[in-house]
């Protein structure tokens, strides 16, 4: 194995990353065992199956539940795209990578980025609620299944795609045995309808059980409600205040009022009337809000509900509200975050709730609240709190893309527009949305606003500042043919702006073009220049401070160690009086890299480890990546090469995650330099091992291991032994069929037993392999074999219960 075969077989394993980003479930799943047996088997055949249904049936409860059951039959996972909280078709392609964990800072189109990470990997993608962009998902979906012939996708709607090839799965409501059928409370003949409503009204009034007396009372209510999960559970949470008759006669004068009559749209209006009542039960004041909330597009926390959702200044009952809200199960609160959402269904109920002058002023007000977090987010963000800051806008993507479209879209909203853009340039870039940011910035020059009495639009500052924004975005995406023109447009129409700041960021952004296309010397010269006016001006924004990690790298490429060390200290001196730690970090990393460079890994290392302590908890991948490396090569000439030989297969994961090139020649020639030499160190099994080994990393475990806070803990050999030893014959043999490339269903046909004990079995196998793929388990029965008779010790392990494999 030489070391491109190293790299290669690292890339493969580290692009699978985890088995997937499917949340855990927050209440009980209950019953649905044939569909999901129906479903699992349409979806392991086929590779386009649709879950239909209407609002509340459950498709995304099953759909979540079958992609965890299925997981280990992908050998690279099953992996979640929430659409719900999306409005704008076009963002599709780059949410669906950003749930892939592939990060958005390539210039390529976001469709071919897909299709190229998707083409050779064996993977379950689930888009959840398409049916607000049915044209869109078709489209991609077509496109992924083209290009990705071992992808398959689940898609769940309420509406099939119409695609060629589509399987689709019409889900029914939960089954309503008759009622009073089984004496026995404990039994299943009550149906699933049945055990939901009982797990339900157990976790909102404790205490509750279904017994002999309550059961046929149960069955009609469920029967009475279709068996439509989202009804049984609003009615079940009315048990805190009311009885089972109480709910019944509720119940039975809401569907009089509307009049459920049975036609093939039944259904449709019994959920209606279900969530009708249970908007009836609540107060004017909790009806009120849940109307106005219906404005947030995914989840929000309380601050947005009190100033969105109130008419004035923050109200003080609000939070009670909330509350009420979160007790009726009309709003879900997440418990780590302290964050609210709505279910698509009732969301919609509340948006019809309001009138369109009402709609339009809550939109509004939705705007206004988000420019002003951005505002806020800006005054802070080259002070200690800026990490904080940065991460709390993370958290607000959806609304923020809500409120910026809002903006572009609204008569009059252009200023908003233009403002909201440059406020969230700078985050976006800290969180490292490349592609997402260039996209509104390029929004922005298209807007056509007011012009002042001499015919110069009234907010051209603003507008140059998109131009800015657009400028640095296509030079950091590595497309200087957009970025060029770009910048011949700024530099011809700023001086009109007046705005002394912008001035001051000319340079800047010349310097920035000229470092990212390769003209690392002209750099230099714009970046002392930006650097020059930055002073002048006393400006501390992280956007000005940026010129001096730039200038340091400069002169450290060209060879001028102690410009480039002055450069560093400076830079390291402003941004720790201000506060910048993402610039601090990028400096530290500079001052680092050049100590290195001359040959000085020792002084080196710590300057590396302080710019990784100043990134913690950041988004910066790529600053991560490179940070990360530089920690490899420090460790490697440190006599640390197990460590370095771990550290370069995760930060192989990273890369494969950015899905841009290394910068440059000489930094792909630093890690391969780092390989080769490890390879002599260590060989190529050993280097292997380490690199797999380091694939299965988190951020934080090899950023604990770069510091020095855990070992490398390397499977080398003696590892896979005992591992080797843990796993019971039947498991080997499993493990083997698995390294054939069998799927579960494959695996328990060869061996006659049931699918879902071969899950079982696998799901063991990776806990006890400790690894996270199906892929890692081949690589480790090639290296260790998995015949019982491998292993003759433990042909009678006593936890083996499996029994004798057939013949």
């Amino acid at each position: 194995m030489n070391t491109e075969r190293v790299e290669r077989l690292v890339t493969v394993l580290a692009a699978e990353g985890r088995a997937g980003n499917l949340p855990a479930e927050v209440t009980r799943f209950v019953g649905r065992a044939q569909e999901l047996a129906e479903v699992a088997d349409l979806v392991e055949r086929e590779r386009l199956v649709t879950l239909c249904g209407p609002g509340g049936v459950g498709k995304t409860r099953l759909a979540l539940r079958l992609a965890a059951d299925l997981r280990p039959s992908f050998a690279d996972g099953a992996w979640l795209v929430e659409l719900s909280a999306l409005r704008e078709p076009q963002l599709l392609p780059r949410l669906v990578a950003e749930a892939l964990g592939l990060c958005d800072q390539t210039a390529r189109d976001a469709v071919q980025s897909l299709e190229d990470y998707l083409s050779d990997r064996h993977l379950l993608l689930v888009l959840d609620t398409c049916e607000h962009m049915v044209d869109a998902c078709a489209m991609l979906a077509e496109l992924l299944l083209r290009a990705a012939p071992r992808l398959h996708v689940l898609v769940t709607g309420r509406q099939p795609l119409d695609l060629l090839g589509e399987h689709t799965y019409a889900l029914p409501p939960l089954a309503v045995a008759d009622a009073g059928s089984g004496p026995d409370p404990d039994s299943d003949s009550g149906g699933d309808s049945v055990a939901l409503f009982a797990d339900r009204a157990a976790a909102s009034a404790p205490g509750f059980e279904i017994t002999p007396d309550n059961r046929a009372q149960v069955a009609r209510l469920c029967r009475r409600l279709e068996g439509i999960p989202l009804a049984i559970e609003l009615a079940a949470v009315r048990l805190r205040t009311m009885s089972l008759d109480q709910i019944a006669a509720r119940l039975d004068d809401r569907f009089r009022v509307l009049g459920t009559a049975r036609t093939r749209h039944a259904r449709h209006q019994t959920l209606h009337a279900a969530v009708s009542w249970s908007h009836e039960l609540c107060t004017p004041e909790e009806q009120a809000l849940w109307g106005r909330l219906s404005v947030f597009p995914g989840d929000f926390d309380d601050r947005a509900a009190e100033a969105v959702c109130t008419g004035g200044p923050a109200c003080g009952d609000v939070l009670d509200l909330l509350g009420a809200l979160v007790d009726k199960s009309v709003l879900l609160r997440d418990r780590d975050t302290g964050r609210y959402r709505m279910l698509d269904t009732l969301r919609e109920f509340g948006a019809g709730l309001l009138d369109a002058p009402a709609a339009a002023e809550l939109r509004d007000r939705h705007l206004r609240h988000y420019l002003a977090l951005a505002e806020h987010a800006e005054r802070g963000i080259s002070g200690p709190d800026q990490t904080a800051l940065i991460t709390g806008l993370g958290a607000e993507r959806h609304n923020l893309r809500v409120a910026l479209d809002h903006a572009f879209s609204a008569p009059g909203a252009e200023p908003a527009a233009l403002r909201l853009t440059r406020l969230l340039y700078m985050p976006w870039v800290i969180l490292g949305l490349f592609g997402e940011a260039r996209g509104w910035a390029q929004r922005a020059l298209t807007l056509r606003t007011a012009e002042d009495p001499a015919g110069n639009p009234a907010d051209g500052s603003e507008r140059c500042w998109a131009l800015y924004s657009a400028v640095v975005l296509a030079a950091l995406q590595g497309d200087g043919d957009a970025a060029r023109p770009l910048l011949d447009e700024l530099v011809r129409v700023a001086p009109a702006c007046a705005d002394a700041e912008l001035s001051a960021h000319v340079p800047q952004a010349r310097g920035l073009v000229s470092f990212f296309t390769g003209d690392t010397r002209t750099a230099a010269e714009h970046l002392e220049e930006a650097l020059t006016a930055r002073r002048a001006l006393g400006c501390d924004h992280p956007r000005s401070l940026v010129s001096y990690p730039l200038l340091a790298g400069s002169y450290g490429l060209l060879g001028r160690a102690e410009r480039a060390m002055a450069v560093a200290d400076e830079g390291l001196r402003e941004t720790g009086r201000v506060g910048d730690a993402w610039n601090g970090s990028a400096l530290m990393y500079s001052r680092g890299l050049v100590r290195w460079t001359a040959g000085d890994a020792a002084g080196a290392m710590p300057d590396v480890l302080a710019s990784l302590r100043l990134k913690d908890g950041s988004s910066d991948a790529l600053g991560h990546a490179i940070t990360l490396d530089l920690a490899a090569v420090c460790a490697a000439d440190l006599d640390a090469p197990d460590r370095a030989a771990t550290l370069l297969g995760f930060t192989a994961l990273l890369w494969e995650r950015l899905r841009v090139p290394m910068l440059g020649p000489a930094y792909a020639a630093l890690r391969q330099s780092c390989l080769e030499s490890l390879r002599e160190r260590l060989g190529e099994e050993r280097l292997a091992d380490g690199m797999r080994h380091g694939a299965s990393h988190t951020l934080a475990e090899a950023t604990a291991l770069a510091l020095g806070e855990a070992d490398s803990g390397g499977p080398g050999p003696a590892a896979g032994r005992r591992r080797a030893r843990s796993l019971t014959p039947r498991e080997r043999e499993i493990a083997g069929l698995v390294a054939e490339g069998l799927s579960n269903r494959r695996i328990a046909e060869r061996l006659v037993i049931a699918k879902r004990t071969v899950d079982s079995h696998v799901e063991h196998i990776l806990a006890k392999l400790e690894v996270a793929s199906r892929a890692q388990v081949a690589v480790w029965v090639e290296r260790h074999g998995h015949a019982s008779g491998d292993d003759p010790g433990h042909a009678d392990d006593p936890d083996d219960t499996s029994g004798p494999a057939p013949p």
